[in-house]
């Protein structure tokens, strides 16, 4: 399974804002040099996440996008949600394997579940706790 670019683009792009979460809106070309996403396709992301509610936009010099609620209320699940829909990796077709279905929809549970859990917070924290890291070369 792999996710689709819209996903990992409006994940880098809904960490930049968790990042900068408390110190006003972030404008889209900082979000775009940032995270090295196109400035026009990462507006189109931004649309259906505002539209999603997951962020909101100012408008004017100082405007730009900011996440709807803080960080540690927004999860990774909701994020990819957003763009994909459910996840759905035990389908209608599946059913008529019973063994497979119920497999594949007790990963799908799991997985759900670890996404849910997993918020912008969380991976702001590591990205944070990374960057401080030294790397020693000897």
């Amino acid at each position: 399974m792999k996710f689709s670019i819209r996903v990992q683009y409006g994940v880098q792009a809904m960490l930049e804002l968790a990042l900068k979460y408390g110190s006003g809106p972030v404008q889209i070309a900082d979000i775009a040099k940032s995270q090295k996403i196109p400035v026009r396709y990462l507006e189109q992301l931004l649309l259906i996440l505002k539209r999603r509610g997951l962020i909101a936009s100012t408008r004017g010099k100082e405007g730009g996008y900011s996440l709807a609620k803080h960080p540690s209320d927004v999860a990774v699940l909701a994020i990819i949600e957003a763009f994909e829909g459910q996840i759905e990796l035990a389908g209608k077709k599946m059913k008529k394997i019973p063994v497979l279905f119920d497999a594949f929809s007790k990963i799908q549970g799991n997985l759900e579940k670890e996404l849910a859990k997993l918020t912008l917070e969380d991976l702001a924290l590591k990205k944070r706790q990374k960057d401080r890291a030294y790397i020693y070369n000897i």
